[in-house]
């Protein structure tokens, strides 16, 4: 039989001596990578003051990096409330109260400017995908959307992208007649207060906007919170899950994946239903940016950003004044998408 060696008192002690000094080296090296990434994190947000950011919040999970600035105050937030739209087509959608694959024509959607017999022949997915092929005036439209906009007949529904705010206005009314709900209402009760937005309030903070020239379909402006934006975006990082399964995770996939290439480089190089994506096509210069990263982008600098690879959350209001030109951050070509390269190198260092 085999002796066992054993433990003088004077070898336990060495050896529990050794094993504490390694743990305290350990914890001294934790604390060493906690110490920089905070440096960097620092150097991060100092830049995005820069850029003219007002406030910012950055989540991993369930932890809060950053929060920074005026996080609490809520502020328009433009195209965000596409993406916001989108989440409730993902809810209507599972709850078969919206067939994606109904035609204007069959939902009796119609506009003072008459569409055409192939107009109406668009459907809410073409809508959802910014493809519907309808090119006519709609509320809200800047003055960028309006020269870009495509003349009218020369695509038909679901051959060409153009970020098109007809498609989106057209969505709120199709939500509302197909649900028999309210857009804000159903904001309130499916997003707001499931997720426990704390700065919210739909009497005050969601209006429609209506244009003089194409009075038909509203605008749905929204305002939020920093914090409670970033609240919105947790929840697509969790895959719709928050206590239940608020959004199904199959509308999660299928609303951020690219079905457009857009031209654009970095956040917004693709498309998918409302949300900006990053797709994982070598044409596209990512800039930085981590493939299947999907973006809410509203005018001016307002971003909700999800980096899927990295578990990561970014939540952006610019700090905006009408009595000065635009913010840095959404005034310079690829600002926002190398702040948020800045982000992702800083938190994989």
């Amino acid at each position: 039989m085999t002796d066992i060696p054993q433990l003088t008192r004077r070898k336990f002690v060495f050896v529990l001596g050794g094993a504490a000094v390694l743990l305290q080296s350990s914890c001294l090296a934790v604390a060493g990578a906690r110490t920089k990434r905070s440096e960097r994190l620092t150097a991060w947000r100092r830049k995005a003051r820069d850029l003219g950011v007002r406030a910012v919040v950055v989540l991993r999970g369930s932890e809060t990096l950053v929060s920074d600035g005026d996080v609490a105050t809520p502020l328009r937030i433009a195209s965000i409330r596409k993406s916001l739209v989108s989440a409730l087509f993902g809810i209507a959608v599972a709850e078969r109260r919206v067939n994606l694959d109904a035609s204007l024509a069959d939902l009796g959607i119609n506009d003072y400017t008459p569409l055409t017999d192939t107009e109406r022949s668009a459907t809410v997915r073409q809508l959802l995908m910014a493809r519907s092929g309808v090119y006519i005036p709609t509320a809200a439209e800047t003055p960028a959307m309006k020269a870009a906009r495509p003349e009218r007949g020369s695509h038909a529904p679901g051959t060409f992208w153009y970020y098109n705010n007809w498609d989106f206005n057209v969505l709120g009314e199709i939500y509302q007649r197909t649900t028999g709900e309210g857009l804000f209402t159903a904001i309130e009760h499916r997003l707001a207060r499931p997720l426990g937005w704390r700065d919210f309030d739909a009497l005050r903070q969601a209006v429609c906007s209506y244009d003089a020239e194409s009075p038909r379909f509203p605008a749905y402006n929204i305002s939020m919170s920093t914090r409670d934006m970033a609240l919105f975006g947790r929840l697509f990082l969790q895959r719709g899950r928050w206590r239940r399964q608020l959004i199904p995770e199959s509308w999660v996939d299928e609303s951020t994946r690219p079905y457009s290439i857009t031209g654009r480089a970095g956040y917004n190089g693709g498309y998918g239903f409302m949300w900006w994506v990053v797709p994982d096509d070598p044409s596209v210069d990512r800039r930085g940016v981590p493939a299947g990263t999907f973006t809410a982008a509203g005018n001016g600098g307002r971003y909700i950003t999800i980096i899927p690879s990295l578990e990561i959350v970014v939540a952006v209001q610019p700090d905006e004044q009408r009595e000065r030109p635009p913010v840095r951050l959404y005034a310079e070509p690829n600002a926002y998408s190398d702040l948020l390269a800045q982000l992702v190198e800083a938190l994989r260092r």
